[in-house]
């Protein structure tokens, strides 16, 4: 019987491997820590991971239907599934290699579905008002793409939701604001209504991390966000009022192409947890 490989060789030139861990496994890619597998009905060690399951934790009733834009090993789908098997979720993933290697070693859970193809093509030609969440987690070398935060792939999600649907970003902030401000000007243009997970040290500027960017075309109701946050080990804080970090920023363009900052690995330090 072969073995599951533990390494694969991306369309990129990257090279993405499985690194086992003591309570899973994980994903890394370019030296990045993507994503991690292991029991399902234990909170995710990924910080982001559980901020993005608290933004879509109000939406977990009968059967949402959850777009994942950005697959990796599929951490979120799988937390998801736990938390509401009847969920119907699709992933969208890039490189075949991955989702070869990754089914491999764990297979998606019931009500999980992968595409392979790029993200932002996939989500202009989603049917309308076709989910009541999507979640954009799509990261190449540390940052994210133009394409996945512009105002047009706002746009499109918008479209791609059912009203007051949910999407829920995977994004960045620190030491400098400027480009999460301009990402949360973006998103408040398309939605209207917009909030922020976030470490309070990041938001201050003191170090580079990650942050969760929520939109939505309704109010986003704090209550079960910040109940899902409740005694987090990262300190996460929900933040609903995100006009002071806007400013007079101005909304991304895909004309635009601008790239998430570099992340800084010698300062950066995940978030705890």
């Amino acid at each position: 019987m072969t073995s599951a490989p533990e390494s694969v060789r991306l369309s990129s030139g990257q090279s993405a491997s499985i690194v086992v861990l003591d309570d899973g496994w994980a994903l890394e890619i370019d030296g990045f820590r993507q994503s991690h597998v292991g029991d399902d009905a234990e909170p995710s060690p990924h910080a982001t991971v559980r901020w993005m399951l608290a933004g879509l934790s109000s939406l977990l009733g009968p059967a949402p239907r959850i777009a994942h834009l950005g697959g990796a090993a599929m951490s979120l789908p799988r937390q998801v599934a736990h938390a509401c098997p009847s969920a119907a979720q699709t992933v969208v993933e890039l490189e075949q290699a991955i989702v070869d290697l990754v089914v491999a070693h764990a297979p998606p859970p019931r009500g999980v579905s992968v595409v392979v193809g790029d993200a932002r093509a996939w989500l202009d030609a989603a049917p309308a008002a076709s989910f009541e969440a999507i979640a954009i987690d799509v990261y190449a070398g540390g940052r994210i793409p133009p394409a996945l935060t512009s105002l047009e792939c706002a746009l499109a999600a918008r479209a791609a939701l059912v009203p007051g649907g949910l999407l829920v970003v995977n994004g960045v902030a620190g030491p400098e604001l400027d480009f999460t401000a301009s990402h949360l000007a973006t998103l408040s243009a398309a939605f209207g209504h917009t909030a922020l997970i976030v470490q309070g040290s990041v938001l201050a500027g003191a170090r580079f991390g990650n942050a969760v960017l929520l939109a939505s075309t309704s109010p986003i109701a704090p209550d079960a966000i910040r109940a899902a946050l409740a005694g987090d080990a990262s300190r996460g804080a929900f933040v609903g009022d995100v006009s002071r970090i806007v400013g007079d920023a101005v909304p991304l363009q895909d004309a635009d192409e601008r790239w998430s900052p570099e992340p800084i690995r010698a300062a950066f330090i995940p978030p705890a947890g």
